[in-house]
């Protein structure tokens, strides 16, 4: 079997090692940060807490406010200031042309529940966090959704 002029195994490699590449320019490489991330860019400028994007998500939520303070470092998402327990959450325009199509690349190959399995295997296979195992399994259950 073959896709286009290329052998499957040959895409399938090139694929992985993109998105590996993408992760990494991004800054990305934890499954909670990919999730977080994920959230809000499909929702927009969303008004609400670390707290309920960890229900929404089912992670602690110490692993969501880490995952937002990594992301934010990384200019992938701004919030405002906290007011009255809720903030603005929103995707930041990434001005470095590598990032912006590293974002667009992960977002389009993870369409499809292939892409999402083969993330989920790469961040999962990254050093641990508190919560880790929580968060691993909780991916699995979701595998075959799409994020919140």
């Amino acid at each position: 079997m073959s896709f286009g002029n290329k052998p499957v195994i040959e895409c399938e490699s090139n694929l992985k090692l993109s998105v590996c590449g993408c992760l990494d320019i991004l800054g990305i490489s934890l499954l909670s940060e990919w999730d977080v991330l994920a959230f809000v860019y499909y929702h927009g400028v969303s008004l609400t807490s670390a707290e309920q994007i960890a229900r929404l998500l089912g992670y602690e939520d110490s692993v969501v406010g880490s995952a937002l303070d990594r992301l934010e470092r990384e200019t992938l998402i701004g919030r405002s200031r906290l007011s009255r327990g809720v903030r603005f959450y929103r995707l930041m325009s990434i001005p470095e042309p590598e990032r912006k199509r590293s974002l667009e690349y992960l977002i389009d190959v993870l369409e499809t529940r292939g892409g999402r399995v083969l993330l989920r295997r790469q961040l999962n296979s990254t050093p641990s966090e508190p919560g880790r195992k929580e968060q691993s399994a909780r991916a699995e259950q979701m595998e075959g959704n799409h994020y919140a």
